[in-house]
């Protein structure tokens, strides 16, 4: 078996495998928020594989897209997270960062996005289709 093989098969089995856990906990749980945090990671993972293994043709303007969206997560977002670590460590309220459905709620937003990031980024490096896709470099005789 070629390498490439070797990569997309494991990756696939690994997911299947990873994808089922997911479903299984978020069933169990029967929590919407659960599902809504899978969904989220699911979606942001998508997106982060996806500029992570740009196509050929999407290379410089995917470029743009990272400078403004680090400039906003490294502006803005960063000044909100102190508000956010108020929120879940906040005495009054009780630990919220310590509870049982907020630990599971990230953790499956975490496992979502990781997922989905690493097979976007297996498919299209690995198995790329159609004109303006990654083409593999032309072999010289």
């Amino acid at each position: 078996m070629t390498s490439k093989i070797i990569k997309v098969a494991g990756s696939y089995l690994f997911a299947v495998i990873i994808a089922s856990i997911l479903l299984r906990i978020a069933w169990v749980l029967k929590d919407s928020l659960a599902w809504l945090s899978m969904a989220f990671g699911l979606a942001a993972g998508w997106a982060v594989g996806i500029l992570l293994a740009p196509y050929q043709s999407e290379q410089d303007r995917f470029r743009e897209y990272v400078k403004v969206a680090s400039a906003f997560i490294t502006g803005y977002g960063v000044s909100k997270l102190d508000r956010l670590f108020e929120l879940w460590l906040d005495p009054a309220r009780g630990l919220v960062i310590l509870s049982q459905p907020f630990a599971h709620r990230v953790l499956i937003c975490i496992t979502s996005f990781l997922l989905a990031a690493v097979f976007t980024y297996v498919n299209r490096k690995y198995l790329s289709f159609g004109p303006n896709a990654e083409q593999p470099p032309k072999a010289n005789h």
